[in-house]
């Protein structure tokens, strides 16, 4: 089944109990992470099973075909649902991936099964499937307008009871990046500033939070990369105004160093989610599962790619008159690039 339009928003918030797989794909990735997170919360319902859900990568499927349709067949320990996220990078896990959409149709026991997928061809063959399935669903999300976006940023300020003064609310929507993700951090990152604040927002408040908007910028720009979003990445750097390249070369370097240390810690048998929380100095708690999942992917030959990439151009970068900030760009598109390599 094919969702589209507004039946998409309708789907989301009342998911169909008939269907049991669901593909979630297009290039604004943030509505397709948003999308997964919703789903696996509804099918998770009441459940207290801190095992009911099994995230897999397509090159954990590519290594094991049998790993998705087991993870699918599992029972829960606590007798509640079983819900298995993969995230498609690739192609790897295709074929497996199919096969688990066969056997959800053909109406054996089973596990709820969710596909966060990345920007595909309308003729892919994922897309294909699911859509004629009877028991599947396929939802494509596209970049939202300007419009769309502060609409969706006005309605989750009220949501968190966020007021602005007069002249504030427009500075702060017109400031508001457009990835969906990175506009949602803004708007919660208000929310902290203005509880019981005891007044509404002015616009002096926001020319303070905006001074380290840098910081946060360049963090998303390292974070974008090291997940392999290159187009994510390059818009997080552009946002920073008089952005020093060899900053935003180190920046992404120590992303790598992070990340080096994790894959050590995994190739010695450790769990990724067990490797991030050992790291030091400790990973910021909200980006503990992005990392864990950057981590499966990056292995040392990546890495070690990723390290030529960054050397050089930061040796380009301190040659007198040097474009700094477009070999930076140059570099994190690089980096982002061998991903998916």
């Amino acid at each position: 089944m094919k969702i589209t339009g507004a039946s998409i928003r309708r789907f989301l918030e009342k998911p169909d109990k008939t269907i049991g797989a669901v593909l979630l794909y297009g290039p604004n990735e943030s509505f397709v992470h948003e999308a997964a997170q919703t789903l696996a919360a509804w099918a998770l319902g009441k459940s207290d099973d801190p095992y009911a859900i099994t995230k897999l990568g397509d090159d954990e499927i590519k290594k094991d075909g049998a790993k998705l349709a087991d993870a699918l067949s599992a029972q829960s320990l606590l007798g509640g649902p079983t819900i298995v996220w993969v995230r498609a990078n690739g192609k790897g896990g295709d074929d497996a991936i199919l096969d688990a959409l066969k056997t959800i149709e053909s109406g054996a026991p089973s596990g709820y099964l969710i596909v966060e997928a990345g920007d595909l061809g309308s003729t892919a063959a994922l897309v294909r499937d699911f859509g004629a399935a009877k028991n599947g669903a396929v939802i494509a999300f596209y970049e939202e307008t300007e419009a769309e976006r502060g609409q969706y940023a006005k309605a989750l300020a009220k949501d968190l009871k966020i007021e602005f003064d007069r002249d504030a609310e427009e500075r702060f929507l017109g400031a508001l990046p457009p990835d969906r993700g990175l506009a949602r951090q803004e708007v919660e990152k208000l929310a902290l500033y203005s509880h019981n604040l005891g007044r509404k927002i002015s616009v002096e408040d926001l020319e303070a939070l905006m001074a380290s908007e840098a910081e946060s910028a360049l963090d998303a720009a390292s974070l974008a990369a090291a997940q392999g979003r290159v187009a994510q990445a390059v818009e997080s750097l552009a946002r920073i105004d008089a952005l020093s390249g060899v900053s935003a070369l180190r920046a992404l370097l120590r992303r790598l160093h992070q990340l080096r240390e994790a894959r050590a810690l995994i190739d010695q048998g450790m769990s990724p989610t067990d490797a991030i929380a050992k790291l030091r100095p400790p990973v910021f708690w909200k980006e503990r599962d992005a990392v864990a999942a950057q981590a499966r992917l990056w292995t040392a030959k990546k890495l070690n790619a990723a390290y030529d990439v960054l050397w050089t151009a930061e040796l380009r970068s301190k040659t007198a008159g040097a474009p700094q900030e477009l070999i930076a760009a140059d570099a994190y598109r690089g980096v982002a690039k061998l991903v998916g390599n």
